[in-house]
């Protein structure tokens, strides 16, 4: 009986973490949707449009760095300088991880349905496992790089890094796009090793069956 609850309670589990990874790529798709969108509104709309925009309305802007919130000068952001290519990249760029992360929770929810169905090692869940961690691995050798080109672009539509210099307090701004998120690449390391024991363990699982 008691047995039968703890499996209950599994599926149970494994179903709500499912639905809350649908919801996750639900909200992907419709972010990749929207950049979709607005790359060809950027296609489109030239420089000169978006800059006659500009002058005729206000602009305020803010940049967030973490947990720290910068709200721009009026005079700052009436300088926006609107770079079509600068800013396709970026999108084009934000496009690239966004679909990295749909792949990552997609196969995450794959494995959770197996889990509910009471697949649990088979070498379907260990394969989709491991490209679960080399995609994470990849995301931390490379979203340092992503956030530092995000800060570099927005940087130079309002040319940040020249108003900084300017005020004598800073010497220079550099922008570093080396670098490896530790956090995310022992998490992709951990998940590659349970998919080798999920390996491990559908291989016994099937010489098991053989056997019996």
């Amino acid at each position: 009986m008691e047995q039968t609850i703890q499996s209950k309670e599994f599926r149970l589990l494994t179903k709500g973490l499912r639905t809350i990874f649908t919801i996750l790529m639900v909200l992907m798709i419709f972010a990749l949707t929207m950049i979709g969108v607005l790359l060809v509104a950027v296609f489109i709309v030239t420089e000169k449009e978006v800059h006659n925009i500009l002058v005729h309305g206000q602009i305020a802007a803010s940049i967030h760095f973490g947990g720290l919130k910068i709200e721009l000068a009026n005079q700052v952001a009436n300088d926006f300088h609107f770079s079509k290519w600068n800013v396709m990249k970026l999108l084009f760029t934000a496009t690239i991880y966004i679909a990295l992360l749909l792949f990552i929770v997609v196969q995450v929810r794959n494995v959770l349905s197996n889990l509910s169905k009471g697949i649990i090692f088979s070498g379907t869940n260990s394969r989709k496992m491991e490209w679960i961690a080399y995609a994470i691995v990849f995301l931390s050798l490379t979203v340092g790089a992503f956030r530092t080109y995000v800060t570099y672009t927005i940087f130079e539509q309002f040319n940040l890094a020249e108003l900084l210099v300017d005020t004598g307090l800073i010497k220079g701004v550099a922008y570093q796009f080396t670098g490896v998120n530790w956090t995310l690449l022992l998490c992709g390391l951990v998940i590659w090793t349970i998919a080798r024991v999920f390996r491990y363990g559908a291989f016994l699982q099937d010489e098991y069956d053989a056997t019996a």
